[in-house]
Protein backbone atom coordinates (compact mmCIF):
# COMPACT_ATOMS: atom_id res chain seq x y z
CA UNK A 1 0.00 0.00 0.00
CA UNK A 2 1.51 3.31 -0.93
CA UNK A 3 2.52 5.60 1.89
CA UNK A 4 0.94 8.88 2.39
CA UNK A 5 2.62 11.87 2.87
CA UNK A 6 1.05 15.14 4.03
CA UNK A 7 4.16 17.35 3.60
CA UNK A 8 5.66 17.29 0.18
CA UNK A 9 9.11 17.61 1.06
CA UNK A 10 9.24 14.67 2.66
CA UNK A 11 7.40 12.71 0.30
CA UNK A 12 10.19 13.94 -2.53
CA UNK A 13 13.69 12.84 -1.72
CA UNK A 14 16.22 14.70 -3.69
CA UNK A 15 18.84 12.70 -5.11
CA UNK A 16 21.51 13.26 -7.11
CA UNK A 17 22.00 16.42 -10.02
CA UNK A 18 20.88 16.48 -13.71
CA UNK A 19 21.48 20.11 -14.77
CA UNK A 20 21.19 23.48 -13.80
CA UNK A 21 19.85 26.74 -16.08
CA UNK A 22 18.74 29.88 -15.55
CA UNK A 23 15.61 29.30 -13.78
CA UNK A 24 16.78 26.62 -11.32
CA UNK A 25 18.63 23.26 -10.65
CA UNK A 26 16.99 20.04 -11.58
CA UNK A 27 18.11 17.00 -9.84
CA UNK A 28 17.13 13.11 -9.63
CA UNK A 29 14.40 12.67 -6.97
CA UNK A 30 12.37 9.72 -5.51
CA UNK A 31 8.42 10.18 -5.23
CA UNK A 32 8.39 8.16 -1.67
CA UNK A 33 4.92 8.18 -1.93
CA UNK A 34 4.25 6.06 -5.48
CA UNK A 35 7.82 4.33 -5.37
CA UNK A 36 8.67 6.47 -8.56
CA UNK A 37 11.57 8.44 -9.78
CA UNK A 38 11.25 11.98 -11.19
CA UNK A 39 12.61 14.85 -11.71
CA UNK A 40 12.98 17.70 -9.38
CA UNK A 41 13.54 21.68 -10.55
CA UNK A 42 14.64 24.03 -7.30
CA UNK A 43 14.73 27.52 -7.13
CA UNK A 44 16.87 29.05 -4.25
CA UNK A 45 15.55 32.60 -3.53
CA UNK A 46 19.25 33.26 -1.65
CA UNK A 47 20.50 32.59 -4.99
CA UNK A 48 18.14 35.02 -7.10
CA UNK A 49 20.27 38.27 -8.30
CA UNK A 50 16.55 39.65 -9.18
CA UNK A 51 12.81 38.30 -9.28
CA UNK A 52 13.00 37.73 -13.26
CA UNK A 53 14.22 34.03 -12.27
CA UNK A 54 10.92 33.48 -10.37
CA UNK A 55 9.11 34.96 -12.49
CA UNK A 56 10.21 32.57 -15.15
CA UNK A 57 10.12 29.93 -13.12
CA UNK A 58 6.44 29.91 -12.14
CA UNK A 59 5.60 30.60 -15.71
CA UNK A 60 7.70 27.26 -16.60
CA UNK A 61 5.10 25.58 -13.76
CA UNK A 62 2.00 27.12 -15.04
CA UNK A 63 2.53 26.35 -18.83
CA UNK A 64 3.99 22.17 -18.22
CA UNK A 65 0.43 22.03 -15.97
CA UNK A 66 -1.28 22.71 -19.50
CA UNK A 67 0.63 20.51 -21.90
CA UNK A 68 0.34 17.51 -23.19
CA UNK A 69 2.65 15.93 -25.55
CA UNK A 70 4.79 12.52 -25.37
CA UNK A 71 7.45 14.59 -26.18
CA UNK A 72 7.45 17.13 -23.26
CA UNK A 73 8.10 15.77 -19.90
CA UNK A 74 4.51 15.76 -17.36
CA UNK A 75 3.69 18.38 -15.24
CA UNK A 76 3.18 16.16 -11.37
CA UNK A 77 3.58 18.65 -8.38
CA UNK A 78 4.79 21.84 -7.05
CA UNK A 79 5.50 22.95 -3.47
CA UNK A 80 8.15 25.39 -1.53
CA UNK A 81 9.74 25.47 1.82
CA UNK A 82 8.98 28.53 3.45
CA UNK A 83 11.91 27.96 6.35
CA UNK A 84 14.71 27.91 3.29
CA UNK A 85 12.97 30.44 0.67
CA UNK A 86 12.87 27.25 -1.74
CA UNK A 87 10.51 26.27 -4.63
CA UNK A 88 9.99 23.12 -6.00
CA UNK A 89 8.50 21.91 -9.42
CA UNK A 90 8.06 17.98 -9.75
CA UNK A 91 7.95 17.07 -13.25
CA UNK A 92 7.93 13.08 -14.96
CA UNK A 93 11.69 12.06 -15.14
CA UNK A 94 13.00 11.73 -18.84
CA UNK A 95 15.50 8.22 -18.47
CA UNK A 96 17.74 9.24 -21.55
CA UNK A 97 20.33 11.25 -22.08
CA UNK A 98 21.12 15.16 -23.58
CA UNK A 99 22.37 15.47 -27.17
CA UNK A 100 25.13 17.62 -26.18
CA UNK A 101 26.59 14.54 -24.79
CA UNK A 102 27.57 13.38 -28.48
CA UNK A 103 29.02 17.01 -28.90
CA UNK A 104 31.33 16.43 -25.81
CA UNK A 105 32.63 13.30 -26.51
CA UNK A 106 33.12 13.96 -30.14
CA UNK A 107 30.94 11.90 -31.76
CA UNK A 108 28.71 12.73 -34.57
CA UNK A 109 25.01 11.10 -35.68
CA UNK A 110 24.22 9.76 -39.09
CA UNK A 111 22.17 11.69 -41.28
CA UNK A 112 19.39 9.13 -41.26
CA UNK A 113 19.54 9.20 -37.52
CA UNK A 114 19.88 13.70 -37.97
CA UNK A 115 16.93 13.62 -40.04
CA UNK A 116 14.63 11.54 -37.50
CA UNK A 117 15.41 13.64 -35.07
CA UNK A 118 14.66 17.06 -36.60
CA UNK A 119 11.15 15.15 -37.70
CA UNK A 120 10.39 14.37 -34.07
CA UNK A 121 11.69 17.86 -32.83
CA UNK A 122 9.29 19.53 -35.49
CA UNK A 123 6.29 17.56 -33.98
CA UNK A 124 6.77 18.70 -30.79
CA UNK A 125 6.81 22.33 -32.13
CA UNK A 126 3.99 21.92 -34.25
CA UNK A 127 1.85 20.97 -30.93
CA UNK A 128 3.17 24.00 -28.77
CA UNK A 129 3.21 26.68 -31.66
CA UNK A 130 -0.59 25.43 -32.79
CA UNK A 131 -1.51 25.65 -29.04
CA UNK A 132 -3.91 29.31 -28.23
CA UNK A 133 -1.63 30.96 -27.83
CA UNK A 134 1.31 29.71 -29.30
CA UNK A 135 3.98 28.35 -26.59
CA UNK A 136 7.70 29.62 -27.60
CA UNK A 137 10.42 27.26 -25.81
CA UNK A 138 12.74 30.15 -26.47
CA UNK A 139 15.98 27.62 -25.63
CA UNK A 140 16.08 24.79 -27.73
CA UNK A 141 19.75 23.73 -27.98
CA UNK A 142 21.13 19.63 -27.67
CA UNK A 143 21.50 20.33 -23.78
CA UNK A 144 17.60 20.63 -23.82
CA UNK A 145 16.72 17.68 -26.37
CA UNK A 146 16.60 14.21 -24.37
CA UNK A 147 16.83 11.04 -26.05
CA UNK A 148 15.65 8.26 -24.27
CA UNK A 149 15.77 4.65 -24.55
CA UNK A 150 13.75 3.80 -27.38
CA UNK A 151 15.03 7.02 -29.75
CA UNK A 152 12.35 9.17 -28.76
CA UNK A 153 13.46 12.77 -28.18
CA UNK A 154 11.92 14.91 -25.60
CA UNK A 155 12.39 18.52 -25.23
CA UNK A 156 13.09 19.92 -21.89
CA UNK A 157 13.73 22.91 -19.61
CA UNK A 158 10.66 25.53 -20.06
CA UNK A 159 12.23 27.68 -18.18
CA UNK A 160 12.54 30.22 -20.76
CA UNK A 161 9.35 29.65 -22.28
CA UNK A 162 6.42 32.27 -22.84
CA UNK A 163 3.69 32.54 -24.93
CA UNK A 164 3.70 34.45 -27.76
CA UNK A 165 0.53 36.11 -27.98
CA UNK A 166 0.89 37.71 -24.89
CA UNK A 167 4.56 39.05 -25.21
CA UNK A 168 5.59 42.48 -25.42
CA UNK A 169 8.24 44.89 -26.65
CA UNK A 170 11.59 44.99 -24.11
CA UNK A 171 11.41 41.32 -22.42
CA UNK A 172 14.28 40.01 -21.28
CA UNK A 173 16.79 38.21 -23.11
CA UNK A 174 16.52 34.15 -23.54
CA UNK A 175 18.41 31.62 -24.99
CA UNK A 176 22.21 30.24 -25.77
CA UNK A 177 24.24 32.24 -28.04
CA UNK A 178 24.86 30.45 -31.20
CA UNK A 179 21.57 28.66 -31.21
CA UNK A 180 19.48 31.47 -30.18
CA UNK A 181 18.14 33.67 -33.14
CA UNK A 182 19.32 37.24 -34.09
CA UNK A 183 16.14 38.66 -33.37
CA UNK A 184 16.03 37.31 -29.53
CA UNK A 185 19.35 39.52 -28.90
CA UNK A 186 16.99 42.42 -27.82
CA UNK A 187 14.04 40.37 -27.04
CA UNK A 188 11.94 39.27 -29.73
CA UNK A 189 10.87 35.55 -29.85
CA UNK A 190 8.03 33.97 -32.30
CA UNK A 191 7.52 30.35 -33.98
CA UNK A 192 10.48 31.22 -36.49
CA UNK A 193 12.79 31.63 -33.25
CA UNK A 194 12.23 27.86 -32.06
CA UNK A 195 12.91 27.09 -35.74
CA UNK A 196 16.16 28.75 -36.25
CA UNK A 197 17.42 27.60 -32.79
CA UNK A 198 16.18 23.94 -33.65
CA UNK A 199 17.70 24.40 -36.98
CA UNK A 200 21.26 25.26 -35.28
CA UNK A 201 21.40 22.73 -32.98
CA UNK A 202 20.68 19.70 -35.92
CA UNK A 203 23.92 21.84 -37.86
CA UNK A 204 26.09 21.73 -34.28
CA UNK A 205 24.88 18.04 -34.12
CA UNK A 206 26.13 17.23 -37.67
CA UNK A 207 29.47 19.04 -37.99
CA UNK A 208 30.37 17.98 -33.71
CA UNK A 209 30.87 21.44 -32.20
CA UNK A 210 28.66 23.74 -30.33
CA UNK A 211 26.75 26.33 -32.59
CA UNK A 212 28.64 28.77 -31.82
CA UNK A 213 31.72 27.47 -33.31
CA UNK A 214 30.18 26.63 -36.56
CA UNK A 215 31.75 28.47 -39.51
CA UNK A 216 29.64 31.95 -40.81
CA UNK A 217 29.25 33.92 -43.80
CA UNK A 218 28.34 36.99 -42.83
CA UNK A 219 25.74 36.75 -40.57
CA UNK A 220 24.58 32.87 -42.02
CA UNK A 221 26.07 29.59 -40.70
CA UNK A 222 27.91 28.38 -43.60
CA UNK A 223 26.09 24.91 -44.29
CA UNK A 224 28.40 24.35 -46.98
CA UNK A 225 31.56 24.88 -45.22
CA UNK A 226 29.84 21.70 -42.92
CA UNK A 227 29.21 19.69 -45.97
CA UNK A 228 25.19 19.20 -44.63
CA UNK A 229 23.34 15.91 -46.24
CA UNK A 230 21.24 17.07 -48.88
CA UNK A 231 18.68 15.46 -46.83
CA UNK A 232 18.51 18.11 -44.62
CA UNK A 233 20.39 21.44 -46.97
CA UNK A 234 16.74 22.80 -48.11
CA UNK A 235 14.94 22.74 -44.44
CA UNK A 236 17.93 24.05 -42.69
CA UNK A 237 18.74 26.71 -45.02
CA UNK A 238 14.90 28.14 -44.20
CA UNK A 239 15.34 27.52 -40.83
CA UNK A 240 18.76 29.53 -40.48
CA UNK A 241 18.18 32.80 -42.30
CA UNK A 242 19.02 35.62 -40.37
CA UNK A 243 15.89 38.00 -41.23
CA UNK A 244 12.95 36.19 -39.83
CA UNK A 245 11.13 37.60 -42.40
CA UNK A 246 12.59 35.38 -44.59
CA UNK A 247 12.89 32.65 -42.73
CA UNK A 248 10.70 29.38 -42.35
CA UNK A 249 7.68 30.50 -40.31
CA UNK A 250 5.87 27.35 -39.20
CA UNK A 251 6.34 23.69 -38.39
CA UNK A 252 4.82 23.02 -42.65
CA UNK A 253 7.09 25.53 -44.24
CA UNK A 254 9.76 23.50 -42.72
CA UNK A 255 7.85 20.27 -43.41
CA UNK A 256 7.62 21.87 -47.58
CA UNK A 257 11.61 22.40 -47.33
CA UNK A 258 12.01 19.00 -46.73
CA UNK A 259 9.82 17.87 -49.53
CA UNK A 260 12.13 19.29 -52.22
CA UNK A 261 13.12 16.89 -54.85
CA UNK A 262 16.86 19.81 -54.94
CA UNK A 263 18.55 21.27 -52.00
CA UNK A 264 18.48 24.58 -51.68
CA UNK A 265 21.75 26.86 -52.69
CA UNK A 266 23.35 28.33 -50.00
CA UNK A 267 22.83 31.82 -49.27
CA UNK A 268 25.25 34.25 -51.46
CA UNK A 269 28.39 35.60 -49.70
CA UNK A 270 28.42 39.23 -48.92
CA UNK A 271 29.97 41.46 -51.89
CA UNK A 272 33.79 41.69 -52.04
CA UNK A 273 33.97 45.57 -51.60
CA UNK A 274 32.95 45.36 -48.11
CA UNK A 275 31.55 43.17 -45.24
CA UNK A 276 27.81 44.10 -45.22
CA UNK A 277 25.79 40.33 -45.70
CA UNK A 278 23.07 41.88 -47.49
CA UNK A 279 22.14 40.39 -50.80
CA UNK A 280 22.76 42.04 -54.03
CA UNK A 281 20.24 42.93 -55.84
CA UNK A 282 17.79 40.85 -58.19
CA UNK A 283 17.47 41.57 -62.12
CA UNK A 284 13.56 40.84 -63.56
CA UNK A 285 10.98 39.18 -62.07
CA UNK A 286 12.57 35.96 -61.26
CA UNK A 287 12.10 34.48 -57.45
CA UNK A 288 14.11 33.60 -55.87
CA UNK A 289 15.45 29.79 -55.25
CA UNK A 290 13.52 28.70 -52.60
CA UNK A 291 10.91 31.13 -52.43
CA UNK A 292 7.50 30.73 -53.51
CA UNK A 293 6.25 31.87 -57.45
CA UNK A 294 4.61 35.16 -57.72
CA UNK A 295 0.44 34.67 -58.19
CA UNK A 296 0.63 37.04 -61.09
CA UNK A 297 3.38 37.55 -63.54
CA UNK A 298 5.04 41.24 -62.59
CA UNK A 299 7.80 41.43 -65.91
CA UNK A 300 4.93 43.27 -67.67
CA UNK A 301 4.89 46.11 -65.27
CA UNK A 302 9.01 46.64 -65.70
CA UNK A 303 7.97 47.04 -69.07
CA UNK A 304 6.26 50.57 -67.96
CA UNK A 305 10.36 52.00 -67.69
CA UNK A 306 10.27 51.72 -71.21
CA UNK A 307 7.59 54.40 -72.25
CA UNK A 308 7.95 57.73 -74.58
CA UNK A 309 8.74 60.89 -72.59
CA UNK A 310 5.71 62.60 -72.82
CA UNK A 311 3.94 60.00 -70.25
CA UNK A 312 7.52 58.95 -68.38
CA UNK A 313 6.28 61.67 -65.31
CA UNK A 314 2.73 60.31 -65.36
CA UNK A 315 3.76 56.81 -65.05
CA UNK A 316 6.78 57.87 -62.54
CA UNK A 317 3.93 59.58 -60.45
CA UNK A 318 1.43 56.27 -60.22
CA UNK A 319 4.83 53.72 -60.17
CA UNK A 320 6.32 56.17 -56.61
CA UNK A 321 2.86 56.31 -54.81
CA UNK A 322 1.65 52.47 -55.96
CA UNK A 323 5.35 51.45 -54.42
CA UNK A 324 5.07 53.39 -51.08
CA UNK A 325 1.83 52.56 -50.73
CA UNK A 326 2.87 48.54 -51.50
CA UNK A 327 5.57 49.13 -48.60
CA UNK A 328 3.33 50.05 -46.44
CA UNK A 329 0.75 47.14 -47.20
CA UNK A 330 3.92 44.46 -46.95
CA UNK A 331 4.90 45.83 -43.80
CA UNK A 332 2.01 46.78 -41.55
CA UNK A 333 -1.04 44.75 -43.13
CA UNK A 334 0.76 41.52 -44.60
CA UNK A 335 1.03 40.05 -40.88
CA UNK A 336 -1.87 41.04 -39.66
CA UNK A 337 -4.05 39.58 -41.87
CA UNK A 338 -1.69 36.28 -42.15
CA UNK A 339 -2.29 36.47 -38.77
CA UNK A 340 -5.81 36.27 -38.56
CA UNK A 341 -6.08 33.28 -41.79
CA UNK A 342 -4.13 30.98 -39.56
CA UNK A 343 -6.38 31.92 -36.16
CA UNK A 344 -9.48 30.65 -38.36
CA UNK A 345 -7.85 28.07 -39.95
CA UNK A 346 -6.21 26.72 -36.81
CA UNK A 347 -8.63 23.81 -35.94
CA UNK A 348 -8.52 22.83 -39.88
CA UNK A 349 -6.37 19.68 -40.82
CA UNK A 350 -2.93 19.45 -41.15
CA UNK A 351 -3.36 19.27 -45.28
CA UNK A 352 -5.58 22.26 -45.43
CA UNK A 353 -3.00 23.96 -43.15
CA UNK A 354 -0.22 23.28 -45.21
CA UNK A 355 -1.75 24.65 -48.12
CA UNK A 356 -3.26 28.03 -46.56
CA UNK A 357 0.65 28.34 -45.94
CA UNK A 358 1.70 27.59 -49.34
CA UNK A 359 -1.14 30.12 -50.18
CA UNK A 360 -0.38 32.68 -48.00
CA UNK A 361 3.49 32.54 -48.76
CA UNK A 362 2.84 32.91 -52.63
CA UNK A 363 0.82 36.03 -52.01
CA UNK A 364 3.36 37.81 -49.96
CA UNK A 365 5.75 36.62 -52.92
CA UNK A 366 3.81 38.09 -55.52
CA UNK A 367 3.31 41.39 -53.31
CA UNK A 368 6.92 41.81 -52.61
CA UNK A 369 7.58 40.98 -56.25
CA UNK A 370 5.30 44.00 -57.23
CA UNK A 371 6.39 46.19 -55.22
CA UNK A 372 10.35 45.83 -56.56
CA UNK A 373 8.87 46.32 -59.98
CA UNK A 374 7.09 49.16 -59.56
CA UNK A 375 10.28 50.69 -57.35
CA UNK A 376 12.04 49.90 -60.79
CA UNK A 377 9.84 51.37 -62.84
CA UNK A 378 9.81 55.11 -60.45
CA UNK A 379 13.65 54.98 -60.93
CA UNK A 380 13.75 54.51 -64.36
CA UNK A 381 11.02 57.39 -65.14
CA UNK A 382 12.43 59.91 -62.87
CA UNK A 383 12.16 62.91 -64.74
CA UNK A 384 15.00 64.20 -63.31
CA UNK A 385 17.68 61.82 -63.58
CA UNK A 386 19.95 61.68 -65.78
CA UNK A 387 19.39 60.47 -68.77
CA UNK A 388 23.10 58.79 -69.82
CA UNK A 389 22.77 56.85 -66.54
CA UNK A 390 21.70 53.29 -66.98
CA UNK A 391 18.31 52.89 -65.18
CA UNK A 392 18.48 51.50 -61.70
CA UNK A 393 18.46 48.07 -60.65
CA UNK A 394 16.56 46.85 -57.95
Amino acid sequence: MAETFDNPLERYQIMDPLGQGGSGRTFRAVDRSLGRQVAVKVLSLRDMPDWKRFDLFEREAAVLGTLDHPGIPRYIDRYSSEASGDYFLVMELIDGHPLSDRIVSGGRFPPKVLLDMLEQTLGILEYLHGLSPPVIHRDIKPANLVIDGKGMVHLVDFGGVRHAARASGNTTMIGSFGYMAPEQLHGEATAASDLYALGATIAALHAGVEADQLPHDGLHIDLAAIELPAALTAALTRMLEPNPKSRAASVAQVRRAMSQPKPLPPSPSPPSGGPSSTKPPRQGGTPPAGSAAPLVPVQGIRDLARVPAPLSVVVWIFSALAAGSLTVFQVLMLPLIFQVARFFNRKESAERQTKLEGDLEKFESTVAEARRSLAHVAGSTHPIRDSDDDPPKR
